[in-house]
């Protein structure tokens, strides 16, 4: 985001926190003070549960300022399209493409989700969309590609490729992706991948260059990144110093408790819980306390970004006592997780809204979740907005109901 529009941004959040949410929800989301920016997965467009025109068709396209496409991958210290057969391949029939028109046949020709990309920008040219590296268990590639006799070229190749538009020999359409988004888990460790402590310095260095590169080619061109809420590992980043070439900073403030986890607890709470039986330094695992440490470091409020997850985490072998919280479990639950599917829960469930930590769960049949359910989501746009932070950021779009629930909570539309 460039300066301009930054401070534009600043200065009606200033007027929001003085008049009211009401102010803000009254615009179309493109117009919002705040950013609401949303993960479309590659895999749930294969899959066909969320292609691109499933984001015009459930109104998630107008509600978005940002998309992230997720993931490019890193790899031999280049950045690559992951995959090519369905990014720039694959044929839509007319019925399955945001235009209603079937891709061309013929050589050189973008197909697949990069050209119904293009086309959703054709009809919403406010919409940023940016192509997002790394995440949960493909992250592996990044301590290489930052290292100093790696890193030039390894920024030049996102450029290029993402950027620049050369995705493949002969195919080539720039202006598809309008910036890049790091989602390294984790520099240093923390991760699937190890790490080592020069990471904490190259992950600085790394911002530094992509700011420079992507200036070269067009400035306004955005530089995201998603970073954990747990301190232990957010520590091994240099906030103060990344902030400066980082348009907006997203923290994750989910998965802070996992189904692996012989008792249930909460996996995406804003605020501390006294009942919480969690030990140092599990007990600091909420959102509240990683927005304050980001503060502490020196980000600025209006670069941090809320995220807010659009699933649960599941636990199996759960006696309904504390409606199954802070419970003992035999397992991970085995019935997926996502928003939508655990909104179609039976009316029996026992489900519960904690005030308290702003957060929520359902229990059913010996299965406990821990999620975010619409009043949980309400509760974390008010803080956001009484923080005068940048906005929100969420995890997926395909785990959302069909008539995009928690996103028009989001965007102010519901």
């Amino acid at each position: 985001m460039n300066i301009v529009s930054r401070c534009v941004r600043c200065f009606v959040i200033a007027i929001v926190a003085v008049c009211g949410p009401g102010l803000g929800a009254q615009a179309p989301a493109v117009d919002s003070p705040l950013a609401v920016i949303g993960y479309f997965t590659e895999t749930g467009a294969k899959s066909g549960l969320f292609t691109v025109k499933n984001l015009v068709a459930t109104g998630a396209a107008a509600r978005l300022t940002e998309l992230d496409y997720a993931f490019g991958r890193v790899a031999n210290d280049q950045c690559q399209v992951a995959d090519s057969e369905r990014a720039l391949k694959h044929s839509y029939s007319a019925e399955e493409s945001v235009d209603g028109k079937a891709d061309a046949d013929g050589p050189n020709q973008l197909r697949g989700t990069f050209h119904q990309l293009q086309e959703l920008k054709r009809l919403y040219p406010k919409l940023r969309v940016l192509i997002s590296f790394g995440g949960w268990g493909a992250s592996s590639g990044f301590p290489s590609a930052a290292r100093p006799d790696n890193l030039h070229d390894f920024v030049r190749s996102c450029v290029h490729t993402f950027i620049e538009g050369y995705f493949a020999p002969g195919i080539r359409a720039s202006g598809i992706f309008d910036g890049i988004d790091i989602d390294w888990e984790y520099p240093v460790g923390g991760g699937v991948a190890p790490g080592s402590p020069e990471d904490k310095k190259n992950f600085t260095a790394m911002a530094a260059e992509f700011r420079r590169q992507l200036n070269a080619v067009r400035p306004g061109l955005l530089l995201t990144a998603a970073l954990p809420a747990e301190p232990e590992l957010y520590e091994h980043f240099e906030l103060r110093e990344i902030s400066q070439y980082f348009d907006d900073l997203a923290i994750m403030a989910y998965d802070l408790h996992w189904d692996t986890e012989p008792i249930t607890n909460l996996h995406s709470a804003l605020f501390h819980d006294p009942a919480d039986p969690s030990k140092p330094p599990y007990r600091d695992y909420y959102g509240d306390f990683a927005v304050r440490g980001f503060l502490a470091a020196g980000v600025p409020k209006e670069k941090i970004i809320f995220g807010v997850p659009f699933y649960g985490k599941g636990w199996a072998g759960v006696k309904d006592e504390n409606h199954g919280l802070y419970q003992a479990a035999s397992g991970p639950a085995k019935v997926p997780s996502a928003y939508r599917v655990l909104k179609a829960l039976p009316s029996a469930a026992d489900r519960q809204f904690y005030s308290a930590t702003a957060t929520c769960s359902v229990w059913n049949k010996g299965n406990f979740w821990s999620y975010d359910c619409p009043d949980a989501v309400r509760a974390k746009m008010a803080y956001i907005r009484r923080q005068q932070l940048g906005g929100v950021m969420f995890w997926e779009l395909s785990q959302d109901t069909p008539d995009g629930e928690l996103l028009g909570i989001l965007s102010g539309s519901q």
